[in-house]
């Protein structure tokens, strides 16, 4: 899904659920986060993206296997888009 990205100094925000039904993230869930992202990234001729780990979090999915299986899908891509991948720390 695609909103505003309200003030944000951004265009866009792209929300990316990367889960199953029960909320718990798999490499599939993650790899097809990332895919689905950047079509709509190419879709909506953004020149830059940036993600967070995705499935870390609430989906319980190890962070470094995480972005390993990003890493993946993202080389596998054909988007001419920037592409960043950002950490987020947790508030100790």
């Amino acid at each position: 899904m695609r909103t505003g990205a309200g003030a944000l100094p951004f265009r866009a925000i792209i929300h990316v659920a990367a889960i199953d039904l029960l909320w718990r993230a798999s490499e599939r869930s993650i790899h097809d986060g990332v895919v689905a992202a950047l079509r709509l990234v190419d879709g909506g001729g953004f020149a830059s993206v940036a993600f967070p780990v995705l499935g870390a979090g609430s989906g319980g999915f190890d962070k470094a296997r995480a972005l390993e299986v990003m890493q993946r899908a993202l080389a596998a891509s054909t988007s001419t888009a920037d592409v960043r991948l950002v950490r987020v720390r947790a508030p100790s």
